[in-house]
């Protein structure tokens, strides 16, 4: 009597028993992909040919394979957290200088002492850097970093290309074409305050409107400017002429290299759209803040910082000296039109330093830093791993997987690319582990082993009856 095909059984279950096991131990793991047990017949080779008398000699367990169906998704509190929705896996190091890659799709990451993005167990999520803050280096593939240090201030007007064309300050406003010239030339003030005067006794009529908007010095200082707008006229040309004088901080004049108040002239259409600044189409006027009028009538520079030429505790525009020593203002969108005086826009591109207090994941895997000043700065690009067949990967513990020959070389790219699933921010991925059929496979795999059982206690009762023959 054989014994083979229930002992063979009895092993196979036995095993089966232990992928049930594993799954139903795993089911609150992150990312975690379950396994099946995959059973083939075996046959005695028959030598002779005779395939209709063949017996079977049991079962063999030829596989256990993971499913990598999706599973549920779970928010949580970490913006770091990653869910994968859809193919491929995270990759990871298990140190910046081993390069050997790692596999998984458990999300949960954190940042390190150093500021690197890491999983529980310490290895490194890798992807695309981005030095500059605003796009990425796609040349390699390095572990992640998030600097966590302020974000020094910009000055308002400074541009890290050095582009005159970019930067500065933007002011749309509407002009009341109902408005009146500014002042009465009956009023006994106009002799005095013609032209625009800046000095101590400067007089609200001299103007028609204002409007301030907040700028930023090199050290992140804030500081207002303000524009005073002047009408010509009444009527005719003048009356579609407006010059605008700029004052800083209510103590500051900007001068027109005379000593005088400068006036940047702004010419409307007669339908309220404005034709001109300053006689050309140039809409963007620079200016000149290495020579400014105190109220006093004195003389100042703020585009100096040295002690001796600026005031306390002032560092202004220095850095302004290297596209020309200009600071420059956008009127372009000024309108004259016959509705109330209002400011439409202002528009700057400074801002004062700022810490980090929040970190975001795109969709496309771009991890983006925000500060308390506004801004926001690009750290990285998480990437995503795909396999022709991902069955074939050697699970390594610890939720990682590597790659064989059998799972192909792995193809690398930015999440939501080809076939590659996207990225939920501050969410994991569950387990797929079905509890439920788990616990009926077990069942199964238990009566299977009974079963299998029974077959040895019946072959051992038929041989116990041989051998009691006499």
């Amino acid at each position: 009597m054989a014994f083979q095909q229930g002992l063979s059984g009895l092993n196979v279950y036995s095993k089966a028993l232990d992928v049930v096991s594993n799954n139903i131990a795993n089911a609150s793991t992150v990312g975690f992909k379950c396994a099946q047990a995959h059973f083939a017949d075996v046959y005695a080779g028959a030598l002779n040919g005779a395939a209709a008398t063949q017996i079977g000699i049991g079962v063999n367990l030829v596989a256990v394979q993971q499913q990598f169906n999706q599973g549920n998704i779970t928010v949580t509190s970490n913006s770091l957290d990653m869910a994968i929705n859809g193919n491929g896996f995270f990759r990871f190091q298990k140190s910046p200088l081993d390069q050997t890659p790692y596999y998984s799709r458990n999300g949960q990451f954190h940042l390190d002492q150093n500021g690197y993005i890491v999983n529980s167990n310490g290895c490194f999520l890798t992807g695309f850097d981005s030095p500059d803050g605003v796009s990425v280096n796609t040349a390699s593939i390095v572990p992640l970093t998030v600097g966590t240090a302020a974000i020094p201030p910009k000055q308002t007007g400074w541009t890290t290309a050095v582009d005159a064309a970019k930067g500065g300050l933007a002011i749309g406003v509407n002009l009341d074409s109902r408005s009146t010239k500014a002042v009465s030339v009956t009023d006994p003030a106009w002799t005095a305050l013609t032209p625009f005067a800046w000095d101590n006794t400067f007089n609200v009529n001299m103007f028609n409107y204002s409007t301030s908007a907040t700028i930023y010095d090199q050290a992140g200082a804030a500081h207002t400017l303000t524009n005073y707008y002047v009408r010509q006229g009444d009527s005719g040309v003048a009356a579609r002429t407006w010059d605008v004088y700029t004052v800083i901080d209510n103590k500051y004049c900007v001068e027109d290299g005379a000593g005088n108040p400068q006036a940047n002239t702004l010419v409307f259409n007669t339908n309220g759209t404005l034709a001109s600044v300053n006689g050309s189409g140039t809409t963007r006027v620079p200016l000149d803040l290495s020579q400014t009028i105190l109220n006093t009538g004195a003389a100042a520079n703020l585009m100096d910082n040295s002690p001796a030429a600026a005031p306390p505790n002032m560092s202004w525009f220095e850095d302004l000296a290297s596209i020309g020593g200009a600071f420059f203002l956008d009127m372009g969108s000024t309108t004259q039109f016959g509705m109330p005086n209002n400011v439409d826009h202002i528009r700057q591109d400074g801002y004062i330093a700022g810490t980090m207090t929040n970190l975001t994941v795109s969709e496309e895997g771009y991890v983006v830093a925000s500060y308390s000043n506004g801004q926001t700065k690009m750290m990285g690009q998480v990437l995503l791993t795909e396999f022709a067949n991902p069955h074939g990967l050697q699970s390594a513990g610890d939720n990682l997987w590597i790659e064989t020959f059998s799972s192909g070389q792995p193809t690398i790219g930015e999440p939501g690319g080809g076939t590659r699933g996207i990225i939920q921010s501050g969410a994991v991925e569950d387990s797929n582990t079905d509890l439920t059929q788990e616990l009926v496979n077990m069942i199964i795999m238990q009566r299977n082993y009974q079963a299998n059982a029974q077959t040895i206690r019946t072959q051992d009762q038929i041989l116990q009856t041989l051998v009691n023959l006499r």
